[in-house]
């Protein structure tokens, strides 16, 4: 039978932030170390210094524990800027990504789902990051709409998906670094794009 909460312990699990960070950074770890087919959710305990029913209270499975861990270093660091103009929320959201795909966690994340994309449980857990992901811009278009910046019947979601894909191909494959001049480059083209002003239609 499932164990009742007290009112005292559910105010504990909201409320204990480092113990929550403690076991999402021990369960980047483990998996880090064993993948996710072989992670325990009593391994990740003791690697947090925690009780096991302490992890089970708020993440009662696996799957469960896997995606939150995953949210915390990519929806949960997500930014939303708002600059007073789709140029300058651009560049802002740029840097972060860039900030963030060069992190230790970013990349360990990344092998990890390559490695094991096969697996039900990740690519479940994968998809559920995307879909929020891909809500998180949400704001920053409807500044940009809101202030006349974005051409009519334009797909803006394209602008953020392609940011993201140039910064993590550039950092990724090309192994080359990003300066402020390629972020300024890379907003200019999506935003203005390569044609010439007297070719445009």
């Amino acid at each position: 039978m499932k164990e009742k909460l007290s009112s005292s312990e559910r105010r504990a699990l909201v409320r204990g932030e480092p113990v929550v960070r403690g076991v999402l950074t021990a369960t980047l770890e483990e998996l880090a170390e064993v993948g996710y087919e072989a992670l325990r959710i009593e391994d990740v305990a003791t690697r947090a210094g925690v009780n096991k029913t302490t992890v089970y209270r708020r993440w009662p499975t696996k799957q469960d524990l896997v995606r939150a861990a995953f949210q915390s270093i990519t929806v949960d660091r997500a930014v939303t800027p708002d600059t007073g103009s789709l140029r300058g929320d651009l560049i802002v959201i740029a840097r972060h990504i860039a900030t963030q795909a060069s992190s230790p966690e970013l990349l360990g994340l990344r092998r990890l789902l390559f490695a094991e994309d096969r697996d039900a449980d990740l690519v479940a857990i994968a998809q559920s990051i995307h879909e929020s992901m891909e809500a998180l811009p949400r704001p920053v278009i409807e500044a940009a709409e809101a202030r006349g910046e974005l051409a009519p019947g334009i797909d803006a979601t394209l602008i953020f998906r392609s940011l993201a894909a140039t910064i993590h191909h550039r950092l990724g494959l090309e192994r080359r670094p990003i300066d402020e001049g390629f972020l300024a480059g890379l907003v200019e083209l999506l935003l203005v794009g390569a044609l010439a002003p007297d070719k445009r239609v």
